[in-house]
């Protein structure tokens, strides 16, 4: 499966962006990550894909949220 950039990431302050609920499909909660822009924009796409999967799973409340040293794998 291809990894893909979210196209538009709500920008809540300067180091704080979130993916919405309404990017993949499960997700129970918006995805957050801590970063600048110029981390953000370096980060690997699998990033997006871990932190969004993170966001489908049962129980989990308000956020999921990746830190600027976020990896996948």
């Amino acid at each position: 499966m291809e990894q893909k950039r979210p196209e538009k990431f709500k920008k809540i302050n300067e180091t704080t962006w979130e993916i919405p609920k309404t990017y993949k499909i499960g997700m129970n909660v918006p995805a957050r990550i801590i970063a600048t822009k110029e981390i953000l924009d370096a980060m690997d796409p699998g990033v997006f894909d871990q932190v969004t999967n993170v966001a489908t799973l049962p129980g989990i409340q308000k956020y999921s949220i990746c830190h600027a040293d976020g990896h996948w794998g």
